[in-house]
C-alpha cells in the first residue's frame, strides 16, 4: 500500500505537466496568394525570393503565388496606409509581415505590438491568414549577452511579437534571435575575410615587393582557414549571403519540410525515399543510377552560398542525400548528367553527402543539372517580382482617388502577365531524371 501511495502523486505530476511543444505546421497550402509585406530588407527581393523558391521547390503538387510588398523605409503605420492597393488588391490568403527596423526608431515596444493587432485585424478582415516574421537584427558585432544599439529595441520587440502570436494562435518565426549571435560572432571574421580578399589581390602581383610573404601568409590560410564569412550588404541591408541565412531560419522557424529525398546504394541495390532510383550499374569499381526526386533542394544563389560554412539551418532545410557503400578505399569524382560535380573519398560517401552542399566547380565551363536547376528557378522567381513591380505601381494608380477607369482593364492585363510568370517558375521547379555516376578519381 505504501508503495501505490507513492505513485500515485507521481502519476498526478505527470499529468499535470504540460505536453511537449507540437512543430508548428508550415503555413503554406494549396491555392494560397501570399504577399510578403515589409520594408526595404523585403524590398531587395533575396531572401523574400529565396523563401519563395524554396517553396516551389518543396511543394510541387501545391498551386500557389508569392508576392513581393516590401518599401524602403516603412513602418506598420505607413505599411497599413497603403493596405489596400499594394496588399489587399492582391485578394490574399496570406499576409506575412516583416516589419519593426524602422519601426524602433522612436516607437516603444507596447505600441508597436498594438500596431501589430492593428495590422492583424486588417489581415484578418482582408480575409487573410496573417504569419509573423520578427525583423532581422543588425549586422552591428552585438551579441545577445550584450545588446547595444538598436538590437536593444529589436530584442525587445521579437520577444513581444512571440508572445502577441502565442495569444493570437499565428504562426511566427524569430529571425532576429536566430541570427543574432552567429552574425555577432561572425562580424571580427567577416572584416578578417574583406581583408584576405585584399592580401590575394596584392600577393598576385608579383613586382610587389613582399609579395612572397603575402603569399606564405594565404598558404597558411589555407591550411587554418578562418572560418568567416562576409555577409555583404550593410549591418541593416545584408546581401545574398546573409539574407539565405534568413530565408532558411525563416522557414525552419514555420516548420517548413526539411526533407527532400534520400538515396543509399550498396551492393548493387538502390535504397530510395522520395524519389524513384533505376538502372544501377556497378561497374569500373564505381556505381551509375538514374534518379528523379518527388520535390527540389533549397534553391542557392551562387553568392550566397558561403554563409552555409556559419548557418547550418540552410543544408537543415534541404536534406537531399547520396550514401554509397562499399566502395574500396580511395577518392571517387561524382558526376551528375555528366558534369563534375566534386571529389569525395570512400568514407565520405560511405557516411552520405547532402547534394545540396554541391558547389559550382572552380574553372568548369558548365555545371550540374542541379545547380541549373537552382538557377532556373531563382531567375524565375526575379522575373516574376519585375512584373509585379510593374502590377503594383498600376495598382497605386487605380486606387488613386480620381483614376482613369480604363486602368483596371491595363491591370486585369497586368495581372494575367503575373500569372503567367507564375505558372514559368513551377515549369521551372519540376523534377527532372538525373544520370548520377560514382567513379575513381583520375
Amino acid at each position: 500500500m505504501r508503495r501505490l501511495s507513492l505513485l500515485v502523486p507521481l502519476f498526478a505530476a505527470l499529468l499535470a505537466a504540460p505536453a511537449p511543444a507540437a512543430d508548428p505546421t508550415f503555413p503554406l497550402k494549396d491555392g494560397d496568394i501570399w504577399v510578403m509585406a515589409g520594408d526595404s530588407i523585403t524590398a531587395q527581393h533575396l531572401h523574400s525570393n529565396y523563401f519563395e523558391a524554396f517553396c516551389y521547390a518543396r511543394y510541387p503538387k501545391f498551386k500557389f503565388a508569392f508576392r513581393n510588398s516590401g518599401v524602403g523605409g516603412h513602418t506598420i503605420p505607413s505599411t497599413l496606409d497603403r493596405f489596400e492597393y499594394d496588399i489587399a488588391a492582391w485578394k490574399p490568403t496570406v499576409v506575412s509581415v516583416e516589419l519593426g527596423m524602422n519601426d524602433s526608431g522612436g516607437t516603444a515596444t507596447d505600441k508597436f505590438v498594438a500596431n501589430m493587432g492593428t495590422m492583424t485585424e486588417r489581415i484578418r478582415k482582408a480575409g487573410a491568414r496573417p504569419v509573423i516574421f520578427a525583423p532581422s537584427p543588425v549586422n552591428d558585432g552585438t551579441l545577445s549577452s550584450k545588446l547595444a544599439g538598436r538590437n536593444q529595441r529589436l530584442d525587445e520587440y521579437a520577444t513581444a511579437l512571440k508572445a502577441f502570436c502565442e495569444k493570437e494562435k499565428l504562426p511566427y518565426a524569430d529571425q532576429f534571435h536566430a541570427c543574432l549571435d552567429p552574425w555577432g560572432k561572425n562580424k571580427p571574421r567577416e572584416k578578417m575575410m574583406v581583408t584576405i580578399a585584399d592580401v590575394k589581390a596584392l600577393a598576385a602581383d608579383d613586382t610587389l615587393a613582399g609579395a612572397e610573404h603575402l603569399k606564405a601568409f594565404l598558404a597558411a590560410q589555407e591550411k587554418s582557414p578562418a572560418k568567416g564569412v562576409n555577409l555583404t550588404g550593410d549591418p541593416v541591408h545584408p546581401g545574398a549571403p546573409g539574407q539565405l541565412m534568413m530565408a532558411a531560419v525563416l522557414l525552419k522557424g514555420l516548420g517548413a519540410e526539411k526533407f527532400v529525398s534520400s538515396v543509399t546504394i550498396s551492393g548493387g541495390k538502390a535504397e530510395a525515399k522520395g524519389c524513384m532510383v533505376t538502372d544501377v550499374k556497378e561497374a569500373n569499381g564505381g556505381v551509375a543510377f538514374d534518379r528523379l526526386d518527388e520535390t527540389l533542394p533549397f534553391p542557392i544563389a551562387d553568392n550566397a552560398r558561403v554563409v552555409m560554412a556559419i548557418s547550418p539551418e540552410v543544408a537543415e532545410m534541404s536534406q537531399y542525400t547520396l550514401t554509397v557503400k562499399g566502395l574500396a578505399d580511395g577518392s571517387y569524382e561524382l558526376k551528375v548528367g555528366g558534369v563534375s560535380s566534386g571529389k569525395f573519398t570512400a568514407k565520405q560517401l560511405a557516411d552520405g553527402i547532402n547534394l545540396t552542399e554541391l558547389a559550382p566547380v572552380p574553372g568548369a565551363k558548365e555545371v550540374n543539372p542541379i545547380l541549373g536547376q537552382m538557377r532556373a528557378v531563382l531567375k524565375a522567381v526575379e522575373d516574376k517580382e519585375a512584373v509585379v513591380g510593374q502590377w503594383r505601381n498600376l495598382s497605386r494608380q487605380v486606387h488613386a482617388k480620381g483614376a482613369d477607369a480604363k486602368l483596371k482593364d491595363d491591370l486585369a492585363a497586368l495581372t494575367k502577365k503575373v500569372e503567367d510568370a507564375d505558372q514559368k517558375i513551377r515549369d521551372a521547379a519540376k523534377p527532372t531524371k538525373m544520370h548520377f555516376e560514382v567513379m575513381p578519381a583520375k
